[in-house]
């Protein structure tokens, strides 16, 4: 019956016929053939450059240095005849010239006089230098905690040009313990009382001190 026949197994691939192989065998044949020829002609054409004699290059006529007609710099007669004489191990009987320079009288000092006795009065009768103003005192708020002086008064002058409290009130720098403190002195403790809540308003810290 028909149906009982062996079929084909359709997916094995087709075998390739011997004319073929031949074919793809002779092709990688001719193109190893062909680089190996190609890299043999390289390097022979580099060998052949490469060969022979090393090439003597000869300096071109004339001197290599010559001596410029103004050598410059400074021309100091007798120094350099000395010096390279002293070098060279010959004893140079140098001796001053004294009669080149005429010799001068050293004029002694004198003395400092006394001054007059006008001029110690009047230096006596001077006034004295004023003292330094004392501190404001009343009321205050701490405004900070420094290191320097330097960094208070910087506070202190941002401070007063956003609060007009501030810039109306006395400024005080107490040093305490390697630092200084930054405070504000009011007329009442209750423009004190009202500057510090404006500037715990505003994001800073203040205390009243008692």
């Amino acid at each position: 019956m028909p149906w009982l026949e062996p079929v084909e197994d359709e997916d094995e691939p087709p075998a390739l016929s011997a004319r073929k192989m031949l074919a793809a065998i002779l092709v990688v044949l001719v193109a190893a053939g062909l680089v190996a020829g190609t890299l043999y002609w390289i390097g022979k054409r580099h060998a052949e450059e490469g060969s022979g004699p090393p090439e003597l290059v000869r300096a071109e006529p004339g001197p290599y240095k010559v001596k410029p007609t103004d050598p410059g710099g400074i021309n100091v007669a007798g120094d350099s005849e000395t010096t390279f004489a002293t070098g060279a191990g010959e004893d140079i009987d140098g001796q001053l010239d004294l009669d080149a320079v005429p010799e001068e009288a050293i004029a002694k000092p004198r003395p400092k006089e006394p001054a007059p006795v006008a001029e110690a009065e009047a230096e006596a009768a001077k006034p004295a230098a004023p003292a330094a103003p004392a501190a404001p005192s009343g009321p205050s708020v701490q405004l900070g905690f420094y290191d320097n002086p330097a960094q208070a008064n910087a506070a202190w002058n941002s401070l007063a040009g956003r609060f007009p409290a501030i810039a109306g009130a006395g400024k005080v720098i107490v040093p305490y313990q390697k630092g200084q403190r930054l405070r504000a002195v009011f007329g009442s403790a209750d423009e004190a009382r009202a500057a510090c809540q404006l500037l715990k308003a505003a994001g800073d810290a203040c205390f009243l001190v008692r």
